[in-house]
């Protein structure tokens, strides 16, 4: 699929639960239950011509074909779901992407504002990866659980990544946010996770410097779960770095 974007000028990233396992595979006592097979790719897209025309490229390789109804999704060898996720110019004003081959309605808040803060993970020495990060990951899962509050799989996946996230990036917190550790009671039996949604609310207050009506959405949503951990998530979209 790599070399197909490029042909096209398109770059991507990784969303959804193979990003979500990637940068929780980095410790493995962080591995969630949860596994898939789908694959969710978040593209860079113009128009809808130049949509159709890649999808049209990608079923001529022989690997992939598509769904009889969802414009988004392809079926990688009669397996894999991967579903292309389009974002860019091909957005509306209102974030809206209107397709045409099928008729398919998306509204892709957050892509944009994530995308140049995606990691490049080396898989091996000829091939690396783009991926969401944690925050961005964490970002379009509580607008996801905000849009559709029975997709209570979003609220439980943040909740698992809240109660690792120390683990996979203490460094960070030690080097670039140690203030957190202050600002919580050590006694507390969830002090770890406090410190780690503080810093998480910064993270995810940085995605959205540029995006004033979604990042007041976000508090919106975060003030709406009125528990200690939102409302450390909530306070560190407030704080002053």
């Amino acid at each position: 699929m790599q070399g197909i974007f490029t042909d096209f000028g398109i770059d991507y990233y990784l969303v959804g639960a193979v990003a979500r396992d990637i940068h929780l595979s980095a410790d493995a006592g962080a591995e969630t239950i949860r596994k898939t097979n789908d694959v969710d790719l978040a593209i860079t897209i113009n128009d809808h011509d130049q949509y159709n025309q890649l999808k049209k490229a990608l079923v001529a390789t022989g690997h992939f074909t598509p769904h009889p109804t969802e414009a988004i999704k392809l079926f990688y060898k009669d397996g894999i779901e991967v579903d292309l996720m389009p974002f860019g110019e091909i957005e509306g004003p209102n974030r809206n992407v209107n397709l045409t081959d099928p008729t398919f309605v998306l509204n892709m808040p957050g892509f944009r504002e994530i995308y140049p803060f995606v990691d490049d993970i080396i898989v091996d020495e000829n091939f690396t990866v783009k991926v969401c990060t944690m925050e961005g990951i964490i970002l379009l899962k509580l607008i996801s659980n905000d849009d559709r509050p029975e997709r209570t799989k979003d609220i439980s996946d943040i909740e698992h990544i809240v109660q690792v996230y120390f683990d996979l990036y203490s460094g960070d917190i030690y080097e670039e946010h140690f203030d957190t550790m202050d600002l919580y009671d050590t006694v507390q039996n969830d002090y770890l996770q406090l410190v780690c949604c503080r810093v998480m609310g910064r993270k995810i207050k940085e995605l959205l410097n540029d995006s004033d009506q979604l990042r007041e959405r976000v508090e919106q949503i975060l003030a709406k779960r009125p528990t200690s951990l939102w409302q450390a998530m909530h306070d560190g979209m407030h704080d002053v770095v």
